[in-house]
């Protein structure tokens, strides 16, 4: 397992509190942001939350679905929720990364239109696709340049479809539809992140259904966006530049710091997020190959959290007071009263950053 150096004897350990509203440990930005779980949209009086939420924010957020019109409604037996250019459906059926589907507004919308564009072109052999165009058999349909770029860079086939149709002029703009959007190339913004634009297809899906769009108030306890995320309620921050430090955050509020040690140079601690694994009052830790100097065991450590795979641990230490260095074999060490304070004060779960 891989656990502690064992240096000196035990030593009388200082913990070190850090009032709430006193400068953070680190300046950098944790990557540990979290999703509301409800948000109102005030540009249309709506809100999003949960599933639909997550998948509007990973997936584009307003400049490929806009905001949401409706709240989430009952329709063809689904739970749907229509945005200005999409209408998201909840099919809790399918494996769980794809329960969340777009509905085909963009076939919706031209359904019965006999323009030329929406004839599919079919081909006496196979087309050499290259880097200007892309021919689709299953609908027999082109796509290229700009727009087959755009479609490329924002989801692709998940998100839009199949192209329905050649690229035509509609509306004094160049557009082409595909089986869930309609892309429209606007000049007057060349090479900027508008020169393709999306149109209003659930707007345009949800008024010829019939379905009521008008804005409705705040619900108590949502977020308002833009504001749509937020720290954990609670998190471990772990600061690797000497001296190195550990620090207790609620939100955006230090809560508790100590001086710790991780990992030497031989022995480096892991970086990235993680949580805490599981928990234990004692544990015994052992490692290297017994009768070699790099042997070491450890009755009865403190307050173990683990939180990474090899036995990677934050607790406390009895065997050294040299805080704020690097002592361990890529442990977290806290003095023993800052490990029992963080080993209570942190559920399982509880995300942790190490950086430096």
């Amino acid at each position: 397992m891989r656990r502690l150096v064992s240096l000196a004897t035990a030593l009388v350990l200082a913990l070190v509190l850090l009032p709430v509203g006193s400068t953070p440990a680190s300046a950098a930005t944790p990557p540990l942001q979290q999703l509301e779980r409800v948000v109102y949209f005030p540009p249309t009086g709506h809100h999003a939350q949960t599933e639909f939420l997550h998948f509007w924010w990973s997936h584009g957020g307003v400049d490929i679905f806009g905001f949401p019109i409706t709240e989430e409604i009952g329709e063809d037996g689904l739970r749907v929720q229509y945005f200005e250019r999409a209408r998201f459906e909840w099919h809790p059926e399918n494996p769980e990364n794809f329960r969340v589907q777009l509905g085909l507004v963009g076939r919706q919308v031209t359904a019965g239109r006999d323009h030329p564009a929406f004839t599919p072109i079919r081909l006496d052999q196979p087309y050499p696709n290259n880097d200007a165009h892309w021919y689709f058999p299953q609908t027999g349909h082109f796509l290229s340049f700009g727009f087959k770029n755009f479609w490329l860079a924002n989801g692709g086939l998940d998100i839009f479809g199949y192209p329905i149709s050649e690229e035509f002029t509609e509306n004094g703009h160049t557009v082409q539809y595909f089986e869930r959007a309609r892309f429209e190339w606007h000049p007057e913004h060349r090479g900027t992140r508008y020169e393709v634009q999306l149109g209003l297809l659930g707007r345009q899906v949800a008024d010829a259904r019939g379905v009521n769009t008008a804005g409705i108030g705040q619900r108590p306890g949502s977020a308002v966006f833009p504001h749509i995320t937020r720290l954990p309620d609670k998190w471990i921050e772990v600061n690797l530049s000497v001296p190195q430090r550990l620090t207790a955050w609620e939100g955006n509020t230090p809560v508790f710091s100590s001086p710790m040690s991780g990992g030497l140079p031989q022995y480096p601690t892991p970086v990235g997020t993680f949580t805490v694994q599981w928990k234990l009052r004692y544990d015994d830790m052992t490692g290297g190959l017994a009768g070699t100097p790099e042997y070491y065991y450890l009755p009865d450590v403190p307050y173990v959290m683990y939180f990474y795979t090899g036995g990677y641990a934050i607790h406390g230490t009895y065997w050294h007071s040299d805080f704020g260095y690097p002592r361990s074999r890529g442990c977290v060490n806290l003095p023993i009263d800052a490990a029992g304070w963080l080993y209570n004060w942190a559920p399982p779960g509880t995300p942790i950053w190490i950086h430096y």
